[in-house]
């Protein structure tokens, strides 16, 4: 024997049992490697390396915080396997300083204009953790806005009482603006100064006061105080009453009234009464001459009132007879 053809028989005496002597299947096929059952796709076959997520960048809302309000960050994150990532949000002082919180959500309170923090994130996919994402930001100066806006009625809320405007902002050290202001009477602008005077307004009419701040080259949005409703006063009384009667043909009557309320003005009507009566506007004399068909008792009812819409009534009644006639003279 061959020692060459001994050496591979001994090799590959497993798989076949002849092909190099004169062996009885000398001329049949060599079975291939290449044709045996192949193993199922990833069967043995060790997964790559797991792929860290990474952190892409860091948003701050808002992008100017302010001392005394919250900040939240939003962090954009990415995972090449595609996997469920958590984030953890870390808040301290700038410069790797002294941890401050933890979360999404940080409360600035307590911190001044300027000072500088950072927030610390990382990324997680359960196997890996991203390098860590520092974003820094600096506290703005608080921006100044109307805190508290009021209808002062000290004086009183009838009609002619006087009412102020009280404005308040979030930063009283803040100069370099003006106060804008509107007085509102049933949704009509009525005044812009500090005070409004409401003598000549009525009772149950609603008040509204705007402010803003304008700063030249921009104002704050308008804040409304809470709605004041103008309060009906006292009536005006009248304290007259009619002693004469009929004299000379001639009914004539003062009214006199008295109110309360300071600045009332006061005027007067006939509500009812005989044809040709008058009564003055404003002297409030009841003045009547009867006719000749006019006779008998006549219910009259005067009133005064304020220019608010505020008044009171006086009724009255009046006999009108017939004139004497003169006896006959004797002769």
């Amino acid at each position: 024997m061959d020692i060459r053809c001994g050496m591979l028989i001994a090799v590959l005496a497993v798989t076949f049992l002849t092909g190099c002597g004169g062996d009885e299947k000398s001329d049949g096929p060599v079975p291939s490697m290449l044709s045996a059952p192949q193993a199922p796709p990833g069967a043995g076959i060790r997964r790559g390396a797991n792929d860290a997520p990474i952190v892409d960048g860091v948003e701050i809302r808002p992008a100017n915080p302010v001392p005394g309000h919250t900040v939240r960050a939003v962090a954009s994150v990415s995972d090449a396997d595609g996997d469920a990532t958590r984030v953890r949000y870390v808040w301290r002082t700038a410069g790797g300083g002294r941890v401050l919180g933890e979360g999404r959500s940080f409360e600035t309170r307590g911190f001044d204009e300027g000072a500088r923090l950072e927030v610390v994130v990382t990324a997680t996919d359960g196997e890996e953790d991203s390098a860590p994402y520092i974003h820094e930001l600096r506290l703005a100066a608080s921006s100044l806005e109307i805190a508290f806006v009021a209808i002062d009625s000290s004086e009183g809320t009838k009609p002619g009482s006087v009412l102020e405007a009280v404005v308040e902002s979030t930063n009283e050290d803040v100069g370099g603006y003006e106060v804008l202001l509107e007085w509102e009477i049933n949704g009509v602008v009525v005044g812009t100064g500090i005070e409004l005077d409401t003598t000549r307004f009525s009772p149950g009419d609603t008040v509204l006061l705007k402010a803003r701040f304008d700063f030249g080259d921009h104002a704050t949005r308008p804040v409304t105080a809470h709605p004041l409703r103008l309060a009906r006063g006292e009536a005006p009384v009248i304290v007259s009453e009619p002693r004469a009667g009929i004299e000379g043909g001639v009914f004539q009557y003062q009214i006199r009234a008295t109110s309360s309320e300071s600045g009332a003005q006061l005027s007067y009507e006939l509500m009812s009464g005989p044809e040709g009566m008058t009564v003055g506007l404003s002297s409030g004399l009841v003045a009547w001459r009867p006719a000749s068909d006019q006779r008998g008792a006549f219910e009259i009812e005067v009133a005064a009132k304020d220019q608010w819409g505020s008044g009171s009534a006086q009724a009255f009644r009046i006999q009108v007879d017939a004139p004497v006639s003169r006896p006959a003279s004797l002769r």
